[in-house]
């Protein structure tokens, strides 16, 4: 399990301005969920100007399923270093204690087309994983109710 938190860079880097724009959304999901993210928030977080990210992202809606996407591959490659049922629940458990807006986000409604196709992919890759844990259903469940402060 990896304790080190990702995604939490709040400067832009010149050369790759989509992954600027992602950490900034990314650590704002993180701080304030995911309704507190706007384009224009984004774009001050990464230090550019508020008509930069329309040149990565059509909407804020392609924002969200990319770093939803993000938020997948990351969980995904945490479960993959880990092998034993119980280090695969406490994996995902951290990862959402770590990360609860963009745990969220990954399961929560997606307006990005493309984005909610992948998902439906990385959601059944992530089930199969999660098989030989007690499933993805009732990892998810202890999951959102530690979220929410009903920890079982």
């Amino acid at each position: 399990m990896r304790a080190k938190l990702r995604g939490q860079k709040t400067s832009y880097h010149h050369g790759d301005l989509r992954h600027g724009l992602m950490e900034a959304a990314m650590t704002l999901i993180d701080i304030r969920g995911r309704h507190a993210l706007t384009m224009r928030e984004a774009a001050r977080r990464a230090g550019v100007s508020e008509a930069a990210p329309y040149r990565h992202f059509a909407n804020l809606d392609e924002l969200l399923g990319a770093v939803a996407i993000e938020g997948y591959e990351m969980l995904l490659a945490d479960l993959e270093a880990v092998s034993s049922m119980k280090a695969l629940r406490e994996t995902y458990l951290a990862f959402a204690a770590d990360f609860p807006g963009r745990y969220e986000l990954m399961f929560g409604k997606l307006g990005d087309r493309k984005s909610a196709t992948r998902r439906k992919h990385l959601v059944q890759e992530l089930a199969d994983m999660m098989e030989k844990a007690g499933g993805l259903a009732p990892l998810h469940g202890e999951a959102s109710l530690r979220l929410a402060g009903l920890a079982v």
